[in-house]
């Protein structure tokens, strides 16, 4: 179906669609789409529920929403709560919330101000993360990698209850790993600063190694 045929699709209140082909799908209020869905691009404001894999080119969210398949997309623009049951494969992840993957996230950059949790890899070129909530992630892989706690604590009370206000993962590695807050069994890399509010179990470097404030590594090695 060429692109000018793809039937733009608007539910304002609520309202259930089929899957399918579109070019825009606009929601505001409440709505589920059942089957695999490929747009342009989805704007979503207040709640979605999608069956199965979504792929849009363009995603935005402002509420919440679960997708019980894979998200892929190029720019994903996430405000508010986002479940998926399957992995998130973007060029762009952009988090202002709460993610939860049940597989991997993929992407050319991955920037959170907030907390998430995906069971499997996350892997980025860039990875960006300020901890508003707690992190977790199975391994983070990227060429850079840096996680900050945020000095605005605007969210916080989101995630009252919810655990600290740090990152958690078995593995991180990249060439630049700055990382504050975090707690990791291993980290890899060739520059690496192991920030205050660490626990490191072993740092594998190559060319730098730095600590700070009351970071904490229990055994380092240079490669």
């Amino acid at each position: 179906m060429h692109a000018a045929m793809k039937r733009n699709i608007n539910i304002t209140g609520n309202g259930t669609m089929h899957g399918g082909s579109f070019r825009h799908v606009r929601v505001m209020g409440e709505a589920k789409i059942l089957g695999p869905t490929e747009c342009e691009s989805v704007h979503c404001m207040g709640t979605l529920d999608v069956t199965d894999t979504l792929a849009a080119g363009r995603y935005k969210q402002i509420g919440e929403v679960v997708v019980n398949g894979d998200l892929v997309g190029e720019q994903l623009n996430v405000v508010g709560q986002l479940d998926v049951q399957g992995s998130v494969r973007g060029r762009s992840v952009r988090l202002r919330g709460q993610l939860d993957v049940r597989g991997e996230c993929e992407a050319e950059r991955f920037e959170a101000r907030g907390g998430f949790a995906i069971r499997g890899l996350l892997n980025a070129g860039e990875v960006d993360i300020r901890t508003w909530g707690p992190c977790r992630a199975k391994e983070i892989g990227g060429r850079r990698v840096v996680v900050r706690q945020s000095k605005w604590g605007g969210l916080k009370q989101l995630f009252s209850g919810q655990g600290p206000l740090s990152l958690t993962a078995e593995l991180i590695e990249g060439e630049y790993v700055y990382l504050e807050n975090t707690t990791a069994d291993v980290v890899r890399g060739a520059n690496v600063t192991i920030g205050p509010g660490c626990r490191i179990g072993l740092v594998e470097y190559r060319d730098q190694l730095k600590r700070l404030g009351d970071a904490r590594i229990d055994a380092e090695i240079r490669r």
